[in-house]
């Protein structure tokens, strides 16, 4: 992640259905260019014996007027992309540690 500090607010977790919805409130362009993120992540069972995760994600974003340089398209990008690789690692780490 391109910052050293991130903090999550837990809205729900279920257990036994596999989902956790939670909102960023302190990190990176959180209070800047973005007002809040949210996350809903569900695990459900593959037809391969595997597991898909999904993941919806919302972001209002702060209108303070068109911010020189920034753009919100490129604003979402980068979050997918980041949360794209914490997905992959988490992944490549349960894979070698099956037991984890």
């Amino acid at each position: 992640m391109p910052f050293n500090l991130m903090k999550e607010r837990l809205e729900f977790i279920d257990a036994d259905k596999c989902e956790c919805k939670s909102t960023l409130i302190e990190c990176g362009g959180i209070g800047t260019t973005i007002e809040t993120a949210t996350s809903h992540i569900k695990v459900e069972p593959a037809a391969n014996g595997g597991s898909v995760v999904k993941v919806e994600s919302t972001y209002k974003l702060l209108l303070l007027g068109n911010l020189p340089g920034v753009e919100v398209k490129d604003e979402i990008t980068k979050a997918k992309d980041y949360a794209m690789a914490i997905f992959k690692a988490v992944e490549a780490y349960l894979i070698a540690n099956p037991y984890a």
